[in-house]
């Protein structure tokens, strides 16, 4: 059985007519307009999500305090996206799991580095980064945790080192390129082979044309989840999303998707609850 993931939380966002134009993204609604996260949640448990990702794929310490928000503030939005999930589910009566989102390192630098990778920073500045939002997340309970977006092994080393005895089930979700590996240029099939303890380890923010082949040059090794964007590019410098989406949910892909051991799909940038609604899975 395939279980269908939500899809893009800032495109429902935008969809709602909500603006996002700030470098914390979706984030910046958890306190000034939690209402519409809920909305946006409840548009894809609508449209037959079985797994919801929360919105706390922007908010981090460093990320924040750009923003001029206290570490308070901070732990008032980490727990809060939980909890915005947790009520839409409540709303909707439906049975529903909530995966927190983690971030990349990159999401912070609000430039696209989560594109990148090789962030030229220590492994101790990158577990300073995660450790403490890692502990808040996890202490308001979510049902997952989506490691998501991650473009460099070497970040998600240390964070599996962070998990080493973490209670709730987790994926790693690479961001990757064309050649069958991540988008700091590390071979996706050993990217993969470093989460043996995830529940499911797959892509996202991947144009959807790649993905066969990056499940073909890992397959058997785990569970994939996979929720690709649109087929557009980021532009970090205007901040938005660039060229046609054409590819999107293409009905043959996705058959090529689940034979190659993809077990849990849905969208990620770009993908409204519309398009998760007309998922066939």
């Amino acid at each position: 059985m395939i279980t269908k993931l939500d899809g893009g939380l800032s495109t429902a966002l935008e969809n709602n007519g909500n603006k996002l134009t700030t470098s914390l993204w979706t984030g910046e609604l958890i306190l000034v307009n939690p209402s519409e996260i809920t909305k946006a949640h409840l548009d894809f448990i609508n449209a037959g999500a079985d797994i919801i990702i929360t919105s706390s794929y922007q908010i981090s310490y460093l990320g924040c305090s750009k923003r001029g928000w206290s570490e308070s503030k901070t732990d008032q939005a980490l727990r809060g996206s939980t909890q915005l999930a947790k009520d839409a589910v409540l709303k909707s009566g439906k049975s529903v799991k909530v995966a927190s989102s983690i971030g990349p390192y990159g999401a912070a630098l609000a430039d696209g580095s989560e594109y990148k990778g090789n962030y030229g920073v220590t492994k101790s500045a990158l577990k300073d980064f995660h450790a403490r939002r890692l502990e808040v997340l996890i202490s308001t309970s979510p049902d997952l945790l989506a490691l998501e977006t991650m473009p460099d092994t070497f970040e998600v080393e240390l964070l599996l080192e962070l998990l080493s005895d973490c209670p709730i089930p987790y994926w790693v979700s690479y961001s990757c390129k064309a050649g069958n590996q991540t988008n700091a240029g590390q071979s996706f099939t050993e990217a993969v082979s470093l989460a043996k303890d995830a529940m499911a380890v797959g892509i996202n923010c991947t144009a959807p044309e790649l993905i066969t082949d990056l499940l073909l040059s890992a397959e058997g090794v785990k569970p994939f989840v996979v929720y690709p964007n649109s087929g557009r590019s980021w532009n970090a410098k205007t901040k938005e999303w660039e060229g046609s989406s054409e590819t999107g949910f293409d009905e043959l892909l996705i058959k090529s998707w689940i034979s190659a051991g993809a077990q849990i799909i849905g969208g990620c940038c770009g993908i409204s609850a519309d398009e998760i609604l007309n998922l066939k899975l």
